[in-house]
């Protein structure tokens, strides 16, 4: 109920049914959970409240005026040709490229860098309206054969299927129930590694991606060319641990195959290994036995990360956390598995956030230096700086290079830069950073924005927080401007700077300040970066946050009703726990794809895997946590809490995917029921005027693989509301 800021007319929430009756009792705590019916994504009700939510929706955001101009102008920049760095294999060289609109980007094929460049593989023609996307591929090492993943409206499963390169013919070859996988061909191209879940029993029909059990029972298996799924060899499995997940790497040379295994999201791993040579008749010999591969256990606890970088035979360099939260490169030969040496220590500041073996024997380190990325050749053996590469302020997203590389390729953005993918031969005496492709937005003028890192303090006081703000130049302090704040802050990832479409038109066309606060949780000061975020800590990202808004606003960029927040996935939780702590301070709220049910992640598909990164409820103390902090079990009358300070929610838009089987769509859906019912349609006469909305996609997933239109729509969805909501006015 309440009328729509700038919209004459009330809104007409749909009535929920609540079930009372549903009361989980924790350690002593009664908690109601009256929408727990919203977690069966295939009962009818469920389906007529997404209905109903979406007309409503729809009614709002047709009603957004400039909706439709930023969905014109984002076309209009989006339409640019973009290209990946190219890979080589064999004697030949692959690279994705989309011409600007095409739903999805094709993979190309050349016989040399000048050689015609040929189409591949266009997932275009798989599906109508572009929802099949490939997520993986992978050459076989004489560059005969393609492996490619194929994800349906983004979906986490994928099907393995096969090519034959050289005249494009798609084999029969095809693996179904793979999830979190790799592919990894043995060296005689005879066939590759991957993971997959056991099939669902009993022949259950299922829609890939709409389903919410609990995966477990990873496996990991050996495919050969021209056979059926079920004569796979079986490599690993183990069925004490069913939440492990299984990852295989073949080294270079062909002769170790490397496994990583993990638990859950932590940057933690086991590496078990195995010589591929010590099989007299090769992995056709091992088909007649009825065991696992006899894999050895190099490092069988979860205490770092490692990561293989290269091998000599059997001595192995890695990057690792171990014993460094900011990361190192270390060295072992597999034959005194006890002793260690050091090649490259921890850095005091930065963060070694990436390492590649090159040109024989060097290597690409890339560090992590006030979230300004830095590039870095070593001499492989001893570690030692050869040259620091020029790179201007912005993200490496890519490096293109094997060991017997002598070539590199780099692809690079910034909030200014669209994406360059820089040739460097590291041959020369003094390697440059030559232009190989170069990324160009028609319409786009650089030189009309300036982009300012600050070091916000936050709420503990000994705490630095960076933040990157871009805005047209010289713009006034003088809180008149809407601005769009994004966060993170979980399971070490760095939100470093990249282009996009999209806020480069709402800084241009409504005058809006862009800022990503890089708050704790991250990766962007390594794992004590991380961890201070994280579990018992996770209150300091919501306090990082609030303290990088509190900022913008003292420093007259925006004001309270001007500022919108934004985040997705562990972000959309950063997004509802802050406006259920701060409502006060923000006029517009975006979350999407958001944990937002804290006590019951751990039971659909992946879920459980945020053990390390928020705790588990049925524990008591890790309950305590969850329970301060959940979005769905903290939404408060504000109006009730400071009667002195009469306040309501910001503007808000939750929004989710049916196909999103990483957090599944019930956790927004439980909370949009929730806001709705005791905010507005439980008061007959509520305070709460700003519009409660959801936002459901179909044919869509957690966000990996969309479409190119569905990305434009929902930019414009998203930010049309923003505008109308912040009272923006288009610049023309």
């Amino acid at each position: 109920m309440g009328s729509l800021t700038g919209i004459d007319e009330s809104l007409q929430y749909p009535v929920a049914r609540r079930d009372e009756s549903i009361v989980d009792d924790y350690h002593g705590f009664k908690i109601p959970d009256p929408y727990r019916w919203l977690e069966d994504p295939d009962a009818e009700e469920v389906k007529d409240f997404v209905q109903k939510q979406a007309e409503l929706t729809d009614s709002v955001l047709n009603k957004c005026d400039v909706r439709d101009r930023l969905r014109e102008k984002i076309t209009k920049l989006f339409d640019s040709p973009r290209y990946d760095a190219p890979f080589k294999r064999g004697n030949k060289y692959f690279y994705f490229h989309n011409t600007g609109l095409q739903p999805q980007s094709v993979l190309y094929v050349q016989d040399s860098l000048d050689a015609e460049a040929k189409v591949l593989l266009d997932p275009n023609t798989l599906s109508e309206d572009g929802t099949v996307a490939i997520t993986t591929v992978s050459v076989s090492e004489d560059a005969k054969y393609l492996a490619y993943a194929l994800s349906n409206s983004g979906s986490d499963w994928v099907t393995i299927k096969l090519m034959r390169i050289e005249d494009h013919i798609v084999e029969a070859d095809t693996l179904s129930w793979a999830k979190f996988t790799s592919i990894t061909w043995t060296h005689d191209s005879k066939g590759f590694f991957y993971s997959r879940y056991p099939a669902p029993k009993d022949g259950k029909a299922v829609d890939a991606g709409i389903e919410t059990d609990s995966s477990l029972y990873h496996e990991f298996y050996y495919h050969f060319l021209g056979t059926e799924q079920s004569e796979d060899i079986l490599c690993w499995k183990d069925p004490e641990h069913p939440k492990y997940t299984f990852s295989g790497h073949v080294t270079e040379d062909g002769q170790y195959l490397v496994m990583y295994i993990r638990e859950n999201f932590d940057q933690v791993n086991k590496v078990y290994y195995y010589d591929l040579s010590a099989l007299p008749e090769g992995l056709e010999g091992f088909r007649k036995s009825n065991g696992l591969l006899p894999f050895v256990k190099l490092m069988d606890r979860f205490d770092a990360q490692y990561e293989v970088v290269a091998n000599d035979d059997s001595v192995f360099t890695f990057r690792t956390s171990k014993d460094a939260p900011k990361y190192k490169i270390v060295r072992v030969d597999l034959r005194e598995p006890n002793n260690w040496s050091e090649v490259v220590p921890e850095a005091e500041r930065d963060v070694l956030e990436s390492a590649s073996a090159a040109n024989f024997n060097q290597m690409i380190l890339s560090y992590l230096s006030d979230v300004k990325y830095v590039l870095q050749i070593r001499d492989l053996k001893t570690g030692s700086l050869l040259h620091q590469l020029p790179i201007e302020i912005g993200s490496v997203n890519a490096k293109s290079v094997r060991r017997d590389d002598s070539v590199v390729f780099i692809s690079f953005t910034s909030f200014l830069t669209p994406g360059i993918i820089y040739q460097c031969n590291l041959i020369s005496e003094t390697p440059e950073m030559k232009i190989f492709r170069d990324t160009s937005v028609p319409g786009f003028d650089r030189s009309e924005f300036h982009v300012h890192q600050v070091f916000v303090p936050s709420k503990d006081g000994s705490t630095k927080i960076p933040m990157f703000i871009v805005a047209k130049k010289d713009i006034k302090l003088d809180g008149s401007h809407p601005c769009l704040l994004y966060g993170y802050g979980g399971f070490n990832a760095s939100i470093t700077p990249s282009f996009s479409v999209s806020r480069t038109v709402l800084m241009r066309h409504l005058g809006a300040v862009f800022c990503i606060a890089n708050i704790r949780g991250g990766g962007e000061y390594g794992e004590e970066w991380h961890k201070d975020g994280a579990l018992a800590k996770k209150q300091n990202c919501f306090d990082d946050f609030i303290s990088a808004s509190q900022y913008l606003i003292s420093a007259g960029y925006t004001q309270s009703r001007k500022l919108c927040i934004e985040g997705e996935s562990n972000g959309g939780l950063l997004i509802g726990a802050c406006i259920n702590q701060r409502p006060d301070l923000f006029g517009c709220a975006l979350a999407h794809v958001g944990v937002m049910d804290m006590l019951r992640l751990h039971k659909f598909t992946i879920g459980h895997a945020g053990f390390s990164e928020y705790g588990c409820p049925e524990k008591k103390e890790e309950f305590d946590w969850l329970i301060k902090y959940s979005p769905l079990h903290n939404v408060r009358r504000p109006w009730e809490q400071d009667p002195d300070k009469p306040s309501q929610y910001p503007s808000t838009l939750l929004l989710t995917a049916d196909h999103d089987d990483r957090v599944v769509p019930l956790h927004s859906l439980k909370l949009l029921a929730t806001m709705q019912y005791v905010l507005c349609t439980s008061l007959e006469n509520s305070p709460q005027t700003n519009p409660i909305l959801g936002l459901i996609e179909c044919k869509a997933g957690h966000g990996a693989g969309r479409p190119t239109q569905k990305m434009i729509d929902e930019s414009a969805d998203c930010y049309g509301f923003m505008a109308k909501m912040l009272g923006a006015s288009w610049i023309e």
